[in-house]
């Protein structure tokens, strides 16, 4: 599933126990991304990757969205998880504005992944 250890800094929260699992310390390089697993007791698991000050070319967004969800399926993959993309500045917590492809379900029962993307106004 990851291809490189620093891939996803998720990989990393990953292994602590609780309910918010936050990766935000050690950076890095600015092209990988930010990423946290909430795990709810009831319903999905939700992970949040955020892109902090580098707005990432489509495909490494695709890659990083889809990476991260991998690696919170190998720790959480016994129930759905909805991952979703974001981007925001370097010195601003909020607002995160949606990257394309916005976000991805990983479907525990099929063990697949599924690109969500908006579409687009006529």
């Amino acid at each position: 599933m990851l291809s490189d250890s620093r891939a996803c800094l998720a990989h990393r929260a990953l292994r602590s126990a609780g309910t918010l699992l936050p990766s935000t310390a050690g950076r890095g390089t600015p092209d990988y991304p930010d990423a946290e697993l909430t795990l709810n007791s009831s319903g999905s698991h939700v992970v949040r990757v955020v892109f902090v000050g580098y707005r990432p070319l489509r495909g490494r967004a695709d890659w990083s969205l889809r990476d991260c969800l991998n690696t919170a399926a190998r720790y959480a993959g016994s129930r759905d998880i909805v991952a979703s993309l974001w981007y925001r500045e370097r010195d601003d917590r909020q607002p995160r504005e949606p990257l394309a492809p916005y976000s991805a379900t990983y479907k525990a029962s099929s063990r697949t992944v599924v690109i969500h993307q908006k579409l687009a106004a006529n």
